[in-house]
């Protein structure tokens, strides 16, 4: 009898364990809502991003870009990153839909430039009524995911890198899909 009560006792203390690493686990987990006033945007990252900004020479002359990236040695993604760079307002008086076209084919060809990749889509998108890009590049066994999005004078780029293995993974989605720009075009 009292073998069966140790053994009892034994298997409710094994489940306990188990649910509170589950529960641990889940919450450790668990994405964290990021919202920048300054740069208009918002994004669930799994973990507080770093900030920062590089000063970058470009035909315009020199630009802010500001970044707030997450990089993980571990887990499906290696990098989560908000871009915003904001050109002249100048450049973008009475701009047309052909002019932000081609500044935002300068951003998507730039970037497969940059990490001398090969560019396996890109779509042409609406978001919150601004031009935006969503395109995928490949390069040394990684994808590199991008959304960039010209609002008025600023390119706002979200991406992802993923390794080749972990393509199409659920965080990608869930970072995207959170991503919102909070000043939306009349």
């Amino acid at each position: 009898m009292e073998e069966c009560s140790l053994n009892y006792i034994m298997k409710k203390r094994l489940l306990l364990l188990a649910f509170t690493l589950t529960v641990f686990t889940s919450f450790s987990q668990d994405w964290k809502r990021f919202k920048s006033e300054e740069f208009n945007f918002i994004v669930d990252f799994p973990a507080v991003p770093e900030e920062s900004v590089q000063k970058v020479p470009t035909a315009v002359g020199e630009l802010d870009m500001n970044m707030f990236m997450l990089t993980r040695e571990t887990g499906d993604n290696v990098v989560y990153s908000v871009i915003s760079s904001s050109y002249p307002k100048e450049q973008f008086i009475n701009a047309t839909e052909s002019y932000n076209n081609s500044v935002l084919d300068g951003a998507v060809n730039g970037a497969v430039k940059n990490v001398n990749g090969k560019l396996v889509f890109d779509n042409k998108v609406v978001f919150n009524g601004y031009p935006g890009r969503s395109f995928k590049i490949s390069y040394q066994g990684a994808f590199l995911y991008i959304n960039a999005y010209l609002v008025e004078n600023t390119m706002m780029i979200c991406q992802v890198i993923c390794y080749e293995a972990k393509d199409g993974n659920e965080g990608i989605k869930k970072f995207f899909d959170s991503f919102d720009i909070i000043k939306t075009k009349s």
